[in-house]
């Protein structure tokens, strides 16, 4: 079943997905979790998906508890930022929430 498919039958389908995969992370889990989510992102090339990968991407520095920028994520982080301005949508709002979130300008 696609992710749409699921998403028809359970709108927080992917709420629920990112909470069952953080639900036991420790803060350095979900540090060490980061660049797996930033190599998502760099591969995706739908709007929906990207906007809510970047806010499991949030979501895992809350938990991480830590502004500290991931060695992985700053050296991609041009990379991922002319990836994610091709998406409208998603560069306007979780991502510069994200680069709120991290201090970044």
């Amino acid at each position: 079943m696609e992710w749409e498919e699921k998403l028809d039958k359970d709108e927080w389908y992917f709420s629920n997905s990112f909470e069952l995969i953080t639900k036991e992370m420790s803060s350095d889990e979900a540090f060490n979790y980061i660049p797996i989510v930033v190599e998502v992102l760099l591969k995706l090339d739908d709007d929906f998906l990207i906007w809510q990968t970047l806010y499991f991407l949030i979501k895992l520095y809350g938990i991480a508890d830590t502004t500290e920028i991931h060695p992985f994520l700053d050296e991609n982080m041009s990379i991922l930022t002319n990836h994610i301005k091709k998406f409208k949508d998603p560069y306007a709002t979780p991502f510069a929430e994200f680069k709120r979130h991290l201090r970044i300008k």
